[in-house]
């Protein structure tokens, strides 16, 4: 039998950055959502999740809407899903929403860590990564939620 599509959202438990580091073995991109003077503005990104600290990260061009609105605004939200675009996507789809804090990275040990961290996801990145005004992104976790079977929401774990 065909489950049927909740017509509610139910608050269904937690889980752990343990599945953070699984989605982000499985998908490549999510959607930054970031903001300025009120007006929302949502990009593409290739982004990274780095287990051990704790931390979403990305590169973009210091020359670009998403950086400016980032230094003015650093609260951001990140969207990241796991849907094929497919009629399975209802029921089998899930989506993460990490909202969070983001600032630009300095040179030192941390950040070059934290670029190697992104680099190993993805290689074909590293001559972007070495232009100039290039920067290295850290989204801190303020929340997370995932929404799974169309809208059973779980909250990560402290």
């Amino acid at each position: 039998m065909k489950a049927a599509i909740p017509s509610r959202k139910k608050i269904t438990g937690t889980f752990n950055h343990d599945e953070l580091e699984r989605l982000n073995d499985k998908t490549l991109l999510a959607v930054l959502a970031t903001s300025s003077q009120d007006k929302p503005y949502t990009s593409l990104i290739a982004y990274a999740y780095d287990a051990g600290e704790k931390v979403f990260i990305f590169l973009t061009p210091e020359k670009t809407t998403k950086y400016s609105n980032m230094i003015s605004n650093p609260s951001v939200s990140l969207l990241i899903d796991t849907r094929e675009n497919s009629q399975r996507d209802y029921m089998s789809g899930e989506a993460y929403t990490v909202l969070g804090e983001a600032r630009s990275l300095k040179e030192g040990r941390r950040q070059n860590d934290l670029l190697q961290t992104f680099l190993k996801k993805h290689p074909g990145l590293s001559d972007f990564s070495k232009e100039k005004g290039v920067a290295l992104i850290q989204v801190s976790i303020n929340y997370c939620f995932k929404v799974g079977r169309f809208q059973e929401v779980r909250e990560l774990s402290a």
